[in-house]
Order: structure tokens, then sequence, then C-alpha cells
């Protein structure tokens, strides 16, 4: 037999192609995978089995084998390409970063948060320990070690969601530090990590509210005893952090030459939005009416500024957007594309997706899909978000004017729905928060459609 057929049969038996009568997937799919087989066993005949260039072939590899979920197959790809840096590169270096990453969202994909989270730690060692220098790289790295984070959070077992948290937080405030010594702390660069860092604590905000578990250890103030903080002095922490967060964006924009207005201007309206998140409500008033005025300073016209606030708004944004324009752009990519006839001509189309079974009370951190399917798990809900004069409380002696509250709230959907049914779809609500219909900087009442996809099957 020729060494070629010989080293060809090697690699088929180590990595697993499937045989005619066990192949897994779609003739498309088993015809790619033998073709990348062959592709690298040729490689290797030619060059050697230890070889760098092998390392992207075998990448691609994994990347296919985890596309239909034969994740052992992937894990050997992935650990055939590390050990190839390793050799040609040493024991830790940072082109095994990459796969490291890989090997932890492998892991994840066949529900082994075990050996993810030992991928994970490792991962961390590595960027502290062996990461000799910054560069934009290193700065993308610990982002996507948050993101790894975050999927932790949301699919790792209840027990380690504290640890996600703290490590997803520790990653992005090291990405901030980075960023400011390598670009300056008034780089436009930064407001992706600043962005990231403000929504991580209103996640955390919202687990502390929730209470269980993972509500009491944000609160320790030494991990692992019952020295914890009271829940409204958390609140407030959050709320200061986020507001010192935005104020650093607006900071950027204003540092800008020439001056950013209009981006210093948006900062106000996240700031707004901040502020109504954490119950704020007065001063959220006073923030979007100072942005309004200051859109208009920046140029914008008045019609536009109209259009774009007359309609709520779920909070918080995914993204933090510096032009109206992108801020529209973003909203008008949510797309309800089943069933769209039944929903109010008359009403906002609004969507929310649950994060996750475990933690059900807020969207998604990144981007998911926005198609309106109609499936056990969409409810859809009408109700009138609430104006200025619509509600008005007494809060310490004080007159305290409420607005962007949820009444006149219907069911559409699951319909018929029992009455226990109903109010427990209702109470799902509570979790929500909006920005207002706004005119002139002003909340006044709107009509909104939510359409809102549960993590679970709802009853």
């Amino acid at each position: 037999m020729k060494k070629s057929a010989i080293s060809n049969l090697c690699m088929l038996l180590l990595l697993g192609v499937p045989a005619a009568s066990d192949a897994q997937g779609s003739p498309t799919e088993n015809d790619r995978l033998t073709a990348s087989l062959e592709s690298i066993s040729r490689l290797e005949f030619e060059l050697g089995n230890t070889n760098p260039r092998l390392t992207e072939p075998l990448t691609e590899l994994a990347t296919q084998y985890r596309s239909v979920g034969r994740f052992a197959d992937a894990h050997r790809a992935i650990d055939r390409a590390n050990q190839i840096v390793r050799i040609n590169e040493g024991l830790y270096t940072r082109a095994q970063l990459p796969l490291v990453q890989m090997k932890v969202a492998n892991y994840a994909d066949s529900n082994d948060w075990n050996k993810a989270r030992e991928q994970l730690e490792h991962l961390f060692w590595l960027h502290r320990s062996k990461s000799r220098y910054i560069d934009g790289q290193l700065i993308n790295d610990l982002m996507r070690l948050n993101e790894l984070h975050l999927r932790g959070i949301s699919e790792d077992t209840s027990e380690y969601q504290t640890f996600h948290f703290r490590q997803a937080a520790t990653a992005s405030w090291l990405a901030l530090g980075a960023g400011e010594q390598l670009w300056g702390s008034a780089d436009p660069r930064l407001i992706p990590v600043l962005y990231t860092l403000i929504k991580h604590y209103h996640l955390q905000a919202l687990a502390v509210e929730n209470g269980g578990r993972t509500g009491y250890e944000l609160r320790q103030i030494v991990p692992g005893t019952d020295w914890v903080r009271e829940r409204e002095d958390m609140r407030r922490y959050f709320h200061l952090t986020g507001l010192r967060l935005l104020d650093q964006i607006r900071s950027i924009h204003l540092a800008a030459k020439p001056i950013d207005l209009e981006g210093a201007a948006m900062a106000n309206l996240y700031t707004a939005d901040w502020h109504m998140l954490f119950g704020e409500q007065e001063l959220a008033l006073n923030a979007y009416q100072r942005s309004h005025q200051e859109l208009l300073y920046a140029g914008l016209p008045r019609d536009t500024l109209g259009q774009y606030f007359a309609q709520p708004s779920l909070l918080p944004e995914p993204e933090f957007h510096a032009t109206l324009a992108d801020a529209s752009l973003a909203r008008n990519a949510v797309a309800l594309v089943d069933n769209e006839s039944e929903l109010p001509s008359d009403s906002a189309r609004l969507f929310f997706a649950e994060w996750s079974p475990s933690f059900p009370f807020a969207r998604s951190p990144y981007s998911v899909a926005t198609e309106f399917n109609a499936d056990a798990n969409t409810a859809l809900f009408t109700f009138n978000v609430s104006g200025l004069t619509e509600i008005t409380r007494w809060v310490s002696r004080r007159r305290e004017r409420g607005f962007a509250e949820l009444v006149d709230v219907d069911v559409l959907r699951p319909n018929p729905v029992s009455l226990d049914a109903r109010d427990e779809l209702i109470e799902r609500l509570e979790w929500l928060q909006f920005r207002p219909r706004l005119a002139n900087g002003m909340p006044v009442e709107a009509r909104a459609t939510l359409v809102y996809r549960s993590a679970v099957s709802i009853p």
C-alpha cells in the first residue's frame, strides 16, 4: 500500500469520517468532510504531520464537525491543531487562544459545562499570564472571553451563574483597561466595551432583584461568606456605576475633533434610559428633555426627532448607537414576519425574547433572531405605555410624576387562555421596562404590540 493511502486511511480512522453504511448528515455534508480529510492527508504526506500549514484546515474541519453535531470528532481536530501550534510556537502562545475558545464553545454545544469551565479558566490564565503586549487582538480576545462567560450564565447550572457573571465582568474591565492603555481614554473604539459593561450591570441588577442563589452571591462582600450588602445598596451601586460609564461615552464624543454633538446627545438619551431601568423617573425626564434639546442643537430636524420618538422602545437598547440614523436602522431590522395581519396597525411593534430558562426576566445581551413565528413559545400582547400625565404618586413627602407604566394590557395570543394563565403571562411583563413615546422630550401615551418569545413553552 502506498504511503499516501496509508496516511489517508490513518487520518480517516483518527478523525472519524463516516462510512457509507453509517453516514450522518446530508450527502453534501459528508462529501465536504471527506474532501477536508483528504486535503489534510495530502498536506500531511507532503509536509509532515506537524507542519503549521495543517492548523487552518484542521480548524475548518472542527467547524464542519460542530455544524453537524459531531462534537467528539471536533474536539479531536481542535486538539490536533493545538498540538501543532504548541510544537511550532511553544506551550503557551497567543496562537492557541482561538483554538481554546473553540474548545470551550464545543464543550458548551455538547452541554459539557464542567469541561467548558476548565477551559475557560485556562483561557483566562493564558490572558493574564501570557499576554506580553497589548494590541487590538488582545482586546478582541478578552471580549470573546466575556461572550463565552455570558453563554455560561444562561446555559451552565445555576450553581455557577455568579462565577460566570464575575468572570465576564472581569474580562470586560480588562479589555477596557487594555483599550485605554493602547488608544487613550477618549478613543471611540472604547464605546462597545463600555456599553458591554453597562449591560453587565443591568443584568446583575436584575439577578439581585430576582433574588435566589445568584442574587445573594452577587451581594456578598466577601465571596462565600454571609456578609452581604443590602439590595438597595447594590441597586444604587449598579445605577451609579452605569452612570459613570455612560458619562465616559459622552466624554468621548465631546472630546472628538470636531465635537460630536449628536453622539453626546445620544449618550444623554441612553442616560435617561438608564435612569428608567432603575426607577429614577424624575432624573429620566430631565435627561430626556436635555437629550431632545441637544439633538436639535446638533442639527437634527424636529420632524426627524418626532418620527423616531413616536413609538416606545424596550430597554435597555441592545447596542449603543451614536446617531439617530443608526438607531433607526437597528429598530427597523426587527422583523415580525409571520401573521402580521393580526397585529393592530395603529400601535408600535416590539419584540422581546427571554434570554434563557435560567434567566428569563432579561433579554439576551447579544443578537437573537427576531422573527415572529406562531409556536408554543410565543405570546402576543397589546397595551398602552402611559404618558406623563397618566400617573402621579407621593414619595418621601413629595409628588413624583410617573410615566411609561403599562395599562390596558390584553393578551392576543395564546387564544383562548385561562384566567390563571393570563395572569401568569401578564406578570412576565412586569419585568420589562420601556422608553416612552416622546413628544418634544416629554412622555406621551402610546399603544404598543409586543411579541413575547418565552424560553420555555407558554401554558
